[in-house]
């Protein structure tokens, strides 16, 4: 797979990780008034990453997209660190995966932009 390619995966996987984490937010400060301080917490954290994530999408931005997924990866990690704590299956396995499929598609990323940097000289 060309680093043009890989780069738009990884964009599109870190986007769909900002933009998840933009939903529940936004579904928990709309849904649940008890909780409605943490959840607008939530949406100031989640927002500015997901439009970080959408402007590095646009700019093609290759360092912006790697560091954006890193974070985004270690957010959704500690993301399912709280589910487990809950035990609440839903909310460990899905953040779990999410963080698992964006630092995959970020090192696969990598490697590929090492290896056309190396080509190129």
């Amino acid at each position: 797979m060309r680093t043009k390619s890989l780069f738009y995966l990884c964009a599109s996987v870190t986007c769909l990780n900002a933009l998840t984490s933009v939903g529940f937010s936004l579904a928990i400060l709309m849904g649940q008034p008890l909780m409605e301080a943490a959840a607008m917490y939530a949406v100031a954290r989640s927002v500015p990453l997901a439009l970080a994530a959408l402007i590095a999408t646009a700019r093609r931005s290759h360092s912006g997209i790697v560091v954006l997924g890193l974070l985004l990866a270690l957010i959704q990690a500690c993301d399912a660190i709280v589910g487990w704590v809950l035990h609440d299956a839903g909310k460990t396995i899905g953040p779990l995966v999410l963080a698992v499929l964006t630092l995959v598609t970020v090192i696969i990323f990598l490697r590929r932009d090492r290896l056309d940097t190396l080509e190129a000289r």
